[in-house]
């Protein structure tokens, strides 16, 4: 599958300033930019849009064919486990169920519900209001640079699943084309959580069509103390083991454990004991598959049969074709934050 070429259009000046992307600029592009605010309708300040408790806010509801290039959300709400209580969801081309559904805060590169800075190609997040694991932290602009393409239409939510109303500060950027570009994927992003993992690899993403994995986020409460990372991540393509990596750490891009620190296409945005999240992504290393793919990765020891206390939470990002196979159930709200439990 031939990536969208928008997905070269990066956050960072290190990722934008590789051979060929400057060159670029000048080239008079052929489509129509939009932009999709929360500003104030009648030209004052108040610039936001209230969602209260149980209710859905569309960010965006656009016709194609276009590309959806960037786009931002502050979310200020004094809720505890807001970024969990929050879930986004999109929808391309009228389809009934979303190609994304994740956890606000999961989904921008941090799990647990805390709030932290982040600088890479494709999400970054301002700034760390407040100390580290405040769950009731806000103030931060979350950004996504993921390029999502359609061909009918798109649709972006969030919900709503807290107790408390929250208030959005937000911004869609996307282009429209007078023809569809041809060969490429739809965007997917889909959480899972295992609170702890069966015995066995825990499964990061398991997707049915023709596509490429380009990147994860994967978050860890080490219940069992010591060091949790020595499972390898195993990648099935179209039912054949394709991939087997050499430790947790290593699949991360890191070496002897984790160190916290944001990279273009890896790092660690979340390392206070017993809390890790990582991420990796697979922009110069896409996994493509054509009919399946399988991606998991070894918990406890690393050794056979792989039994651990610790709970795992993530994010897999894909583009494929559509239809996409059946999401697992989300998680209920509470049971986003079993890690307070233990």
């Amino acid at each position: 599958m031939k990536l969208p070429i928008s997905l070269l259009v990066m956050a960072t000046a290190s990722a934008l300033a590789q051979p060929g992307l400057l060159e670029k600029l000048p080239t008079l592009p052929d489509f129509d930019s939009h932009r999709i605010t929360s500003s104030d309708p009648t030209g004052g300040n108040a610039d936001w849009r209230m969602l209260e408790p149980g209710q859905t806010l569309v960010l965006a509801d656009v016709k194609g064919p276009g590309c959806i290039v960037h786009f931002r959300d502050n979310i200020t709400s004094h809720e505890a486990h807001h970024l969990q209580w929050h879930v986004l969801r999109m929808y391309w081309d009228g389809e009934k169920d979303p190609s994304v559904e994740v956890p606000v805060g999961d989904f921008f590169g941090v799990g647990f519900g805390f709030t932290e800075r982040m600088n890479s190609a494709l999400l970054c997040i301002d700034q760390r209001p407040g100390k580290l694991t405040d769950p009731a932290a806000f103030g931060a602009a979350r950004n996504s640079y993921f390029p999502m393409p359609f061909r009918r239409s798109a649709r972006i939510t969030i919900t709503n699943e807290g107790k408390q109303p929250s208030q959005h500060w937000y911004e869609v950027n996307y282009r429209s084309y007078r023809k569809a570009p041809g060969n490429e994927g739809y965007f997917h992003a889909q959480y899972r959580q295992a609170t702890p993992p069966a015995e066995g690899p825990y499964t990061i993403l398991e997707a049915q069509g023709r596509g490429a994995l380009v990147g994860c986020v994967l978050s860890v409460k080490n219940n069992d103390g010591g060091w949790w990372g020595e499972g390898d991540e195993i990648v099935y393509i179209d039912g054949q083991h394709a991939i087997q990596g050499t430790g947790s750490e290593d699949y991360f891009c890191e070496s002897y454990g984790l160190r916290a620190g944001c990279f273009p296409y890896f790092g660690v945005t979340l390392l206070e004991e017993p809390y890790t999240t990582a991420y990796r992504w697979h922009v110069p290393d896409p996994v493509a598959f054509r009919k399946s793919l399988r991606f998991q990765i070894e918990h406890g020891n690393g050794s056979p049969p792989f039994r651990s206390g610790n709970y795992y939470y993530s994010v897999a990002y894909w583009y494929q074709t559509e239809p996409h196979a059946p999401f697992p159930k989300l998680p209920g709200p509470q049971q986003r934050v079993t890690w307070l439990g233990k």
